[in-house]
């Protein structure tokens, strides 16, 4: 890893082209025909220059995420500041294309960061600027904090409860720590629908609900910061939302939870 990687925090579509910077197109072996290929069709797409921001490191470059199916980098481009994410050469799937079209389904609910453009190999999409749930929760204290967190809740239960209402199922929400992220208004943004499926038997509002407040790692501090003392209301209510998944076992839901809706 060259002086030059640490040092920039910003470089061209151009500069993709040659290393270290080219693991970002072909990770995590690179190839010179993909990585001209995908630098191009970045250019063609209004991707400007790579931005060097997020907490991850890939081989020394500060990306937004690394996950078993895709490198996610930030980006300036004619939408403004956007977030890509490029199909790992090792991937179990061929194309990104299959996401993209989950996320333009979702965005119809003002769910999901907004999808500008796609391809088989690449999705451009918004930057949420904005903190993990668990980092969220984690800072939240003093007066206001109850109501802050109840109002954030709120709204991914709702988001749940809308994916379930449409038969798609995200299939990720049992571990809401690494695909949510509160933005900078507070408002909670589902990301990552990569394993997302048609299922009308799914229960999404179940499998976020039970992380939030029953067996998840930060359930605990969410239970205090709300005053939730009484588990087994909150699974009751679950195993009858389970059931029936209409609006009156949702509302129970977040009766059990201290939300009025």
């Amino acid at each position: 890893m060259s002086y030059l990687s640490q040092e920039k925090k910003s470089i061209s579509v151009e500069e993709l082209k040659i290393e270290p910077y080219s693991i970002l197109l072909s990770y995590p072996n690179v190839n010179g025909e993909r990585v001209e290929k995908l630098a191009g069709e970045l250019a063609e797409a209004g991707v400007s220059r790579i931005l060097f921001i997020g907490k991850t490191k890939l081989d020394g470059l500060n990306v937004l995420g690394k996950g078993c199916t895709a490198i996610v980098f930030a980006a300036e481009t004619v939408y403004g500041k956007a977030a890509v994410k490029v199909l790992r050469v090792d991937a179990n799937r061929k194309t990104l294309e299959e996401e993209a079209k989950f996320l333009k389904i979702v965005n119809a609910y003002n769910i999901g960061p907004k999808l500008y453009h796609t391809s088989k190999d690449f999705i451009i999409m918004e930057y949420v600027e904005g903190k993990k749930i668990s980092e969220y929760v984690g800072e939240l204290k003093g007066k206001g904090a109850s109501k802050r967190l109840k109002n954030v809740v709120k709204e991914m239960l709702e988001q749940a409860f809308k994916l379930d209402q449409n038969g798609i199922a995200h299939r990720e929400l049992s571990n809401p720590l690494k695909h949510i992220i509160v933005d900078e208004k507070e408002k909670p943004v589902i990301i990552d629908f990569e394993s997302a499926t048609l299922n009308k038997k799914y229960s999404n509002l179940t499998a976020l609900a039970q992380s939030l407040f029953i067996g998840g790692k930060i359930s605990p501090k969410i239970r205090k910061i709300m005053n939730i003392k009484d588990k087994e209301k909150i699974v009751s209510a679950l195993r009858e939302y389970k059931v029936k998944r209409d609006f009156e076992s949702f509302k129970k839901v977040l009766k059990s939870v201290k939300i009025n809706f």
